[in-house]
């Protein structure tokens, strides 16, 4: 099934003045290119085909020349996969967006917990300190349940990355090139990880594509439609990241920044976010968790909550349970020992952990609550 779609797409943009979108809605009605030649015109215009468009696809004479060659490259690499937007495989908040890429050449995991992502990016030269912070951020987002997207570019793309892969959770890296071609070597240790920790490398490009000043921005633009938000680390005021968090704005996605020093110009990009209130400030991970929609929280796969900044994890599935009960609502000492089935000894040394550790507090008569902050 993906190979055929795949075909098709390919005959598709080969026709001239046909865009991504038209080629996606055109595919959504048709099953083959030989089909969408049969359209009316009036049918061809309403999927935002141009009468130039209609022309070209009129006298388009289609072959499979490109298919085959990047078939015969992806049977080459065995490591490689593909995937079409019409596939239950492909990332769905990316599915979601206007105009997502027709195709991702992968190497890796698809996962379905990529709904529930954060972009982290930033400067290729990031300093020490920057850094440090970025992959800390990282790090305590992935144990908090949530997927680590970035570009796997020098300096911040990379400290992203290794945050996630310390915490031992799943990281996403997105291309701005074929999925063949090779990375620097600061990254080429951290990708190799990515996709053998159970992550993904992502690449909206043919194989054999390389790099070019056209391909970042279109790889930007990938990274802030899989993912929920993006966070800003250290940018310019030219800075690609800049790019990154003007496509989030479009697809309504959050952007969130970290707060740098306001006189140096290395900075100024992710400062001005700050400022004119496209981006949220942020000073630790729960600023960015308290933003996601409850549904998202209730997903988070390791239920973490912040407090003085610090994420305290639970020590067992128990005193999980204990919390996501309460989370739903405040509930006594035999309230939690019927529902969960636990004699009140343990049931007590749980509460007291979470307690102790203020992630619960002890009201009146013993009824239990989450702390608030």
């Amino acid at each position: 099934m993906t190979a055929d779609r795949f075909r098709e797409i390919l005959k598709l943009e080969s026709v001239r003045y046909l865009t991504s979108a038209s080629i996606n809605k055109l595919l959504s009605a048709c099953r083959t290119a030989e089909e969408c030649k049969e359209l009316p015109d009036e049918e061809l215009q309403v999927n935002g085909i141009s009468v130039n468009g209609i022309q070209s696809l009129r006298k388009a004479v289609f072959d499979d020349s490109v298919y085959r060659d990047q078939m015969e490259m992806l049977n080459k690499f065995q490591d490689y996969g593909l995937v079409t937007v019409f596939d239950e495989g492909y990332p769905d908040n990316l599915k979601n967006i206007y105009d997502p890429p027709l195709y991702l050449f992968y190497e890796g995991v698809l996962s379905e917990k990529d709904d529930i992502s954060i972009a982290v990016v930033g400067s290729r030269t990031v300093t020490k300190s920057g850094a440090q912070t970025i992959s800390r951020l990282s790090r305590e987002l992935a144990e908090a349940g949530y997927v680590i997207v970035s570009g796997l570019a020098m300096g911040a793309d990379t400290a992203a990355h290794k945050g996630a892969l310390e915490a031992g959770k799943r990281t996403v890296a997105v291309l701005g090139s074929g999925i063949d071609c090779g990375v620097n070597l600061e990254s080429r240790a951290v990708r190799r990880s990515i996709a053998e920790s159970g992550g993904a490398v992502f690449s909206p490009f043919l194989i054999g594509t390389k790099p070019t000043t056209y391909t970042f921005p279109a790889r930007n633009r990938v990274i802030s439609g899989i993912s929920l938000g993006v966070l800003i680390g250290e940018a310019k005021k030219d800075s690609g990241s800049l790019i990154t968090a003007n496509f989030a704005l479009e697809q309504g996605r959050e952007v969130f920044a970290i707060p740098n020093e306001i006189f140096r110009p290395k900075f100024e990009g992710g400062n001005n976010l700050i400022k004119t209130g496209q981006a949220k400030l942020i000073m630790c991970v729960d600023d960015i968790i308290d933003e996601m929609p409850e549904r998202v929280k209730n997903r988070t796969s390791d239920k973490v909550r912040a407090v003085e900044g610090k994420l305290i994890s639970f020590t067992d599935d128990i005193e999980e349970k204990i919390f996501s009960l309460l989370v739903e609502d405040s509930r006594s000492i035999d309230e939690l020992s019927d529902e969960l089935g636990l004699d009140t000894g343990l049931l007590m040394s749980k509460l007291f952990m979470l307690e102790m550790n203020k992630f619960i507090v002890r009201g009146h008569n013993n009824i239990f609550s989450v702390a608030r902050k």
